[in-house]
């Protein structure tokens, strides 16, 4: 579970409006996938008639969407919001033998075409047999409206009243299979079948993919005690709730709320065969927890109901809110621009935590550091304290955003380190960091010694190439077919592409254009393409990928352009700058994107050195352009100016191997 990554985009000259061509590139689909989630509703046109433009906003929130797991890439046959399609989640299995039992069972529930509700109902009636709660029973008692025969009074009610919302007339005597079949031995089997039945494009549509058991271990040993009163706000069927009950052992201190009403029905059921001899009434609720929790009256905790210890879960991620919802939303959480759910989960349960109470969420790593998700930050930095980010990396099946664990303290007094852990690294960093960060941006990525290195090069004496700089996107013919050649041909030149792009120098040319720029979907400027010198880049990439030009050619629009505008700073400085170890570690610990934007490339620093060192670095720069093995001895003499020691160097060379 991103991740993900951020403002990644491709904008026209005003940059407030984005074309067809470049909203598919940067979100990674189809131009027909764009067209097809504008009439689905996914997105907005600025013309309502027209596809060609989308606001600058609306397409970077689809951005965030998609690497936070919301909105997948979809393929050129199918949205997978409306996907049918439905995957066992590996990562929720105990053993490789529950798979196979419970594929016997889906295989079943699909051959026999039986509805969810019904199909969870029976394999609950086997489970409640299998736990000594429920004495025999065939599908000829429930036809027949016999007696179930079970001592706990609440699971009895629990059952009789699923029992009276399911169609009986549908009901067939084949059905037995599911009363007696073999089931997996896992804590909550009723869920891990829910889940596997559950279609991908349901599960996306809501945002609701499930946690592996380790996940929710984890957070419940290291905070739960046996007298905390904890709350999942979206419980599902109840994981989290299940693991708290490993160690608080007064149920009515543990609380569920969840809108997926069989979700809620399974938690419920979960909750009181674990307590099996204990006679209440679950604190799980079918309700929606961003708009139906302000009455203290749902949790019976009196006039307080900012009382709970723990808050732990993992929340949905980009839920597609109606447009009544999201106006409901905004009255509600007036600080939430984004409307991304988590968001909303976040607030609301930093409302409904006691002080020094904890939270902890399982979120998409995009909330560390996405534009759109600084309101959350925000709200973050200024009422807890930051305890833990654990980065999880890839923990979903079939969502491919990297994914984070959040831990935090309810507070308004003071800051301390946060504790990072991400693979075999531990280190810890200075919360008070991030609120001067831009956007509030987390970087947890940028450990206190990388502080130390990256602040001693920006306190050298330096500008930016902010307001000191012109900038251009590559061409968008509209249709590379019929305007891109793969040979010479009289009439035509060469165009570069990004992987043309290598550093300070251009491969030779893959691609023939004739420019005639009026037929062409989008284009900068020509004065632009033709600068006596210019710098073109990498759009997508990992790393600082700068090509130095005096040949006034042209790109594409995975190669975008930058002129500097600085008298008396040579661009072959800048060139060297950008392409050295120093300037890729840089970029990586402040920003770690998968793209360049123009907002990364104005925060680097360029030191006011004098004109001898200029002389130097210009002199190594063009005998890398030359094709002379250089590099190393640029690398060095850069790091020497920044007076950087030994340890520090190998330091940064290491992190560049």
């Amino acid at each position: 579970m991103k991740n993900i990554y951020q403002n990644n985009l491709i904008f026209s000259n005003d940059e407030t409006a984005i074309n067809l061509e470049n909203a598919a590139i940067f979100l990674g689909i189809s131009t027909a996938t764009v067209i097809n989630w504008v009439k689905c509703g996914h997105l907005k046109t600025i013309d309502e008639n027209k596809y060609r433009f989308f606001q600058k906003k609306d397409i970077e929130d689809a951005k965030s969407k998609i690497l936070n797991g919301s909105l997948q890439k979809l393929n050129k046959r199918a949205n997978k919001i409306k996907a049918k399609k439905t995957f066992i989640p590996n990562e929720y299995a105990e053993s490789a033998n529950n798979i196979n039992q419970l594929n016997v069972i889906i295989d079943f529930v699909r051959k026999n075409e039986i509805d969810l509700k019904s199909a969870i109902f029976f394999v609950a009636l086997n489970l409640l047999k299998r736990k000594n709660i429920l004495s025999k029973i065939s599908i000829k008692d429930i036809v027949e409206e016999k007696n179930i025969l079970i001592k706990n009074k609440q699971i009895k009610k629990e059952i009789e009243t699923w029992l009276s919302e399911i169609n009986k007339d549908k009901i067939k005597y084949t059905y037995n299979f599911l009363l007696n079949c073999n089931i997996p031995k896992q804590r909550d089997v009723l869920g891990f079948l829910y889940q596997s039945l559950l279609s991908e494009g349901q599960k996306s549509k809501n945002g609701s993919y499930y946690t592996p058991p380790k996940l929710v271990n984890d957070i419940v040993d290291e905070y739960v005690k046996k007298d905390s009163k904890v709350l999942d706000p979206c419980c599902g069927t109840g994981q989290f709730l299940l693991a708290f009950s490993d160690v608080i052992k007064d149920p009515l201190n543990i609380y569920g709320i969840d809108f997926d009403e069989i979700a809620v029905k399974i938690a419920r059921l979960n909750l009181l065969i674990r307590f099996k001899e204990k006679n209440f009434v679950p604190n799980i609720f079918c309700k929606n927890t961003l708009l139906e929790v302000d009455n203290y009256n749902l949790f019976d905790l009196g006039n307080n109901t900012s009382n709970f210890d723990v808050i732990a879960t993992n929340p949905p991620w980009g839920v597609h809110f109606s447009r009544e919802e999201i106006e409901k939303l905004k009255k509600v959480y007036p600080t939430i621009a984004s409307t991304e759910s988590f968001s909303y989960f976040l607030k609301r349960s930093i409302d409904l935590l006691r002080n020094k109470g904890i939270i902890s969420f399982i979120l998409p790593e995009s909330i560390l550091n996405v534009k759109t998700h600084r309101d959350i930050r925000n709200i973050i930095l200024k009422n807890t304290k930051i305890k833990k980010i654990v980065c999880l990396n890839h923990v979903f099946k079939n969502v491919f955003t990297s994914v984070i664990r959040l831990d935090v303290q309810k507070s308004d007094n003071g800051f301390e380190d946060v504790k990072i852990k991400k693979d075999h690294e531990e280190y810890s960093v200075s919360q008070s960091r991030w609120l001067k960060n831009r956007d509030n941006v987390f970087d947890v990525h940028l450990s206190n010694y990388d502080s130390v290195i990256i602040d001693k090069i920006f306190a050298e004496k330096h500008i930016t190439l902010k307001d000191k700089a012109d900038w251009a996107l590559g061409i968008v013919t509209g249709n590379n077919k019929d305007y891109i050649l793969c040979n010479s041909k009289i009439g035509y030149e060469p165009i570069f592409k990004g992987k043309d792009v290598q550093r300070f120098v251009l491969d030779e040319p893959s691609s023939y254009i004739k420019f005639i720029p009026e037929k062409f979907q989008q284009v900068a400027p020509i004065t632009k393409y033709r600068a006596q010198e210019k710098l073109i880049y990498r759009f997508i990439s990992k790393y600082f990928i700068f090509a130095y030009d005096n040949k006034k050619r042209l790109t594409l629009n995975s190669a975008n352009i930058v002129i500097p505008k600085i008298d008396g700073y040579p661009i072959k400085v800048i060139a060297a700058l950008f392409n050295s170890s120093l300037y890729q570690f840089i970029f990586q610990k402040k920003f770690s994107s998968i793209k360049i934007l123009r907002n990364h490339i104005e925060q680097m620093p360029l030191p006011l050195w004098d004109k001898e060192v200029f002389s130097k670095i210009v002199k190594i720069t063009n005998q890398i352009i030359a094709g002379e093995n250089k590099f190393n001895e640029l690398d060095d003499f850069i790091m020497e100016k920044y007076s950087l020691s030994a340890k520090e160097k190998e330091y940064i060379k290491g992190f560049n191997k």
